[in-house]
């Protein structure tokens, strides 16, 4: 078979990774329904026209502008100051360099001695890879004025990758292990008015392994980080860098003091319960004092509560936990239209001083998910069904916060909402707790993910436990956080061989039951998602999740053909499931190569040759063949590139929202890269604008739409097709009586209107009935549109959708060039009838052939002599070669000492074809693409195997994955070789089901069978 090695190891992830069926998980067929025609209508559908890039582009950018305008009174803060603020120092500046041999002698770098670089806090970098094992320290030296009275001094870091180990003069204070959660260490009895701060920060190979090699390391990392500014080492694909990446500061606080404060809302009851975590430094009890409850609207004029005073009688040494149970009646919800806030504030007070304060942002919200009724996993926001509609964020709302552009993170995710997100799915690691402030503020959902990636390291188990609890206090008071998981794509570790280095599947669902546990202690109301995108399930508790890249990775999860008929890929038994990830690679805007890419990577003049093996950690290269034909031009590779884009985008989209009555959240991979060439799945570019697919995809999430589903997307004149109609809906709305209109036409007339009344269930998905039509007579091949209008009770349209399809007028031979056409079995005979040409059986003795076709290798061998003695002549042989052949099935076929034979391959949907033939100019991009299966009643596959033998010149073709800098080789499915004055022509596609109803497929043949062409 073609190997798929030398990949990027997330595309070597997907190939190898396929979940199995098992007693618990199976494939899950198309929805079930009775057929029911629309019938024919007087009213005609309006023309559904598509907007230009440019105009999509200027409609974008007026769009984002109108939600800044609706957003910005919920970033408000009318509260009133609280009456006490901490005092803070904050650290900007340090000095930096990494670890030498000669620093066993410590002192050296307590003392700042060596070359030492100057940096601004945050810091992120390098180096990754193999050699991402390495220690770095950051030094500064800093003066501190006294403290107040009674205060204590905490030294704060809101986050440093990964593991950090402080020193302050001389002293080791503390050390702390993973990037995502603060961390703080009481300094007082340490700090001098001139003080030394040493950070040592340790860097280590993440869990998942380098590179999709055997090295691997213990550090909690997945697949996503902030990155840094350098094209070859920190653009590309998020690499597991390291540093002080978040603030640092010292802040003083009294000997009691709020640590933490975490609110649930409790819509049911109308009452909140406000959880006050409140620290005692010194070593007696405190008695005797309150604690002081107010509840104000945070960005909206309405009621609040309080302020409630609560009489405590002490708080031992350290942590103390308190909990109070609030009656609300009157309150405003937290939505994702209108996301209103309160604070919660908690005032320390000794009589009537207050001795500290602290404000929690808290929404009015609930969020759960029903595992009660069959299939379990339905989805509720305020106790109404949700569908999660969003995408994966992989860096770019992490750089805004270190740059502090805090103007281009409310741009980030209002560029989300413009698509009629609901969601994002912050992927695979915690980020800094202002990006939740602000998905907060603009009411976009989140789901946020444990570090961990494929594997976890048995001796991380604990390790993995406490993380898990470090997560869910930094996120659980925000009412944007609605869910959470605990591993990406957990793998088989015998297919790694790597059971002495990790947790086997049962040993990691002991993982998932005690990160669960330690979750519940903080937050007992979070909804949990063991894993996201499982490639050895089921998992014994929660949502299931399925990752598929169908389009990219082909086949991975599920055949696109039966993806697009309704199938889904296995699930676990009984449940809902969700789509962590899906999408294809498009590659950026030739605005941002320009002017961000570096000059290597991009050719001198547009004419020239290119190929985008040039850009660092690109797939496109490698998996382009799988989808469509390789370019010349960069400008060609971008068009070609977002074309396959947008229909992945489409196609995969539609096929998730078609089926909301079992996958109930859905995120594409992914919205927008931090850096150029960083992730170029994203649908915007590193520069934020748009690529074509952005469009399609909110396209795709109209809330409420109509949808044409058709497997056909070519077909004969005169035949009878039909085409579903599918009403999605993703709101809490329902319309009882609505209609949906639909118009045959090309671009100069009508063929025929139809129509069918229904109704909306909210967040739904539902047929509505088939459109069944004649396809028009055409003079040679015409392109034709079913424009579909959904109408209210009113006639006010909700929704519009075009399905664009191809006509063909059926081929005959030439008829000044026919000659006799000449089958030798009885395969070759049925493709005969099935392209409607006039063959009679084969006469070794007979003149005047003009092609031969053969499907037996036995009648071949019988009569090799006489056939190919007739092609030397000038006649035209076919040889119908058929699926692939193992060496001990046969050695192939000899053709004069060149034996030519089969060779397996992945199931293929797409091929190109040599175009500069001249039987085959007639031929357009993707005519070899997307072949109807009549059998399986679907779109199928339209090769698994190929030519092997020298001399053979590729006709249609895909590509070997991996090849030289100017192109990769090609893999023949149809192939030909001059023999004297004919043509032999070698096949090896799949013809059962296909031939006879796919146009294109029927051309070629009569194309290559017929010297003379052919005509309508």
């Amino acid at each position: 078979m073609e190997q798929t090695k030398h990949l990027d190891p997330y595309a070597e992830i997907a190939f190898r990774e396929h979940p199995g069926n098992k007693d618990e998980v199976r494939e899950i067929p198309p929805i079930a329904y009775e057929k029911t025609y629309f019938a024919p209508g007087s009213q005609a559908a309006r023309e559904v026209s598509a907007a230009s890039y440019e105009t999509l582009v200027t409609v974008f950018q007026h769009e984002l502008k109108l939600l800044r305008m609706k957003y910005r009174p919920f970033m408000r803060n009318l509260a009133s100051a609280p009456d006490l603020v901490r005092h803070r120092q904050q650290f900007t500046e340090f000095q930096f360099r990494y670890q030498k041999a000669e620093d066993a002698n410590f002192s050296r770098v307590l003392e700042g001695l060596g070359e030492w670089d100057q940096v601004s806090v945050p810091d992120f970098r390098g180096p990754s890879g193999e050699n991402g094992k390495w220690t770095g320290f950051y030094r500064s030296e800093f003066t501190y004025d006294q403290a107040q009275a009674g205060k204590r001094v905490y030294l704060v870091f809101k986050g440093v990758d990964y593991k950090a180990t402080v020193y302050l003069n001389r002293k080791c204070i503390g050390s702390h292990e993973g990037f995502f959660a603060p961390f703080e260490f009481d300094v007082t009895d340490v700090l001098q008015e001139r003080n030394t701060l040493v950070v040592e920060v340790h860097n280590d190979y993440p869990m998942m392994g380098v590179g999709g090699t055997k090295l691997d390391g213990d550090k909690m990392y997945a697949a996503t980080g902030p990155g840094w500014d350098d094209p070859y080492s920190g653009w590309n694909h998020c690499p597991p860098g390291a540093g002080i990446y978040n603030a640092v500061y010292l802040e003083q606080r009294p000997e009691l003091f709020v640590h933490d404060v975490f609110v649930r809302p409790n819509i049911d009851e109308n009452n909140v319960e406000v959880w006050i975590d409140a620290y005692n430094t010194t070593n007696r009890l405190m008695e005797n004092f309150e604690l002081q409850l107010e509840i104000i609207p945070k960005n909206f004029t309405g009621e609040g509560i309080g302020p409630i005073p609560f009489q405590v009688a002490y708080a031992g040494p350290g942590m103390n936990y308190f909990r109070y149970k609030v009656d609300f009646p009157s309150y405003r919800l937290w939505e994702p239209d209108t996301p209103f806030l309160y604070i919660a504030r908690i005032v320390i007070k000794e009589g009537t001083d207050c001795v500290d304060s602290r404000d929690r942002t808290f929404g009015m919200r609930k969020f759960h998910m029903d595992e009660q009724e069959t299939p379990k996993g339905t989805l509720y926001l305020n106790n109404r069904p949700i569908v999660l509609r969003g995408a994966n964020e992989m860096g770019h709302l992490q750089q805004c916060v270190m740059q502090n552009n805090y103007e281009q993170l409310i741009d980030d995710i209002l560029i989300a909402k413009a698509a009629h997100m609901n969601f994002y799915r912050i992927t695979q690691r915690p980020v800094q707790e202002e990006i939740y402030d602000y998905l907060d503020m603009l009411g976009m959902m989140h789901q946020c993910d444990l570090p961990t990636f494929g594997f976890i390291r048995r001796s991380q188990f604990v390790e993995g436990v406490r993380q898990a609890a470090e997560m869910e206090r930094l996120i659980r008071s925000h009412p944007s956080s609605i869910m959470v998981s605990l591993i990406n794509e957990p793998s088989r570790t015998e297919k790694r061989r790597k059971g002495h280095r990790h947790l086997h599947r049962n040993e990691l669902e002991a993982f998932f039951v005690a990160a669960r546990q330690a979750i519940f202690v903080e937050n007992p109301d979070r909804v949990v998602k063991n894993a996201d995108g499982d490639y050895n399930p089921p998992t014994r508790e929660g949502l299931p999740d399925f990752h598929c890249y169908t389009m990219w990775y082909t086949n991975n999860g599920i055949p696109l053909g039966k993806l697009h008929k309704g199938f889904l890929p296995s699930i676990r038994e009984g449940w809902k499931a969700g789509c962590g990830e899906y999408g294809t690679e498009g590659l950026d805007n030739i605005g941002l190569m320009t002017n961000r890419y570096p000059k290597e990577w991009l050719p001198e003049d547009g004419e020239e040759q290119w190929m985008p093996n040039r850009i660092k950690g690109s797939q496109t290269y490698a998996m382009h063949g799988d989808w469509y034909a390789e370019q010349y031009t960069l400008s060609t590779w971008i068009k070609a590139s977002q074309e396959h884009q947008c229909l992945a985008t489409k196609l995969m989209t539609d096929a998730w929202r078609r089926r909301t009555d079992l996958v109930v959240s859905t995120a594409i991979h992914l919205l927008i890269d931090a850096w150029p060439a960083g992730w170029m799945k994203a649908l915007v570019g590193a520069d934020r604008i748009p690529k074509p697919a952005y469009f399609t995809y909110k396209q795709c999430l109209e809330p409420v739409r109509v949808h044409l589903r058709s497997d056909r997307w070519k077909a004969y004149a005169g035949e009878s097709l039909e085409m579903e109609a599918w009403l999605l809906n993703d709101t809490a709305k329902e319309w009882s009586h609505c209609r949906v209109i639909a118009t045959l036409r090309d671009d100069k007339k009508d063929y025929g209107s139809y129509e069918i009344s229904s109704r909306i269930s909210a967040v739904s998905s539902r047929y509505a009935g088939t459109i069944r039509f004649s396809v028009p007579q055409v003079p040679d091949r015409q392109t034709l549109h079913l424009d579909a209008c959904l109408l209210d009770e009113n006639g006010a349209v909700l929704n519009e959708e075009r399905f664009t399809f191809e006509a063909f007028a059926r081929l005959t031979p030439m008829q000044t060039q026919q000659g006799k056409m000449v089958y030798l079995d009885s395969e070759s005979e049925l493709l005969c009838s099935l392209l409607e040409l006039d063959g009679k059986p084969y006469d070794p003795a007979g003149t005047g052939e003009e092609s031969i076709i053969v499907s037996s290798r036995e009648q071949f061998v019988r009569h090799r002599a006489s056939i190919l003695e007739k092609v030397k002549l000038g006649t035209t042989a076919m040889f119908i070669m058929g699926r692939p052949l193992s060496s001990s099935d046969n050695p192939g076929w000899d053709i004069e000492g060149t034996e030519v034979k089969t060779a397996k391959l992945k199931d293929m949907y797409s091929l190109a074809v040599q175009t500069e033939d001249e039987r085959l100019q007639w031929m357009k991009d993707n005519d070899f693409s997307y072949f109807y299966h009549l059998k399986n009643d679907r779109i199928d596959s339209i090769a698994n195997c190929y030519l092997q033998g020298e001399g053979i010149e590729p006709i249609v073709f895909t590509y070997q994955m991996q090849g030289d800098a100017n192109g990769k080789r090609k893999l023949p499915v149809v192939a030909a070789k001059t023999v004297g004055q004919g043509r032999i022509y070698f096949i090896c596609l799949p013809l059962i089901g296909r031939v006879g109803y796919n146009p294109t497929l029927d051309r070629l043949f009569i194309s290559l069978l017929h010297k003379g062409g052919t005509r309508t």
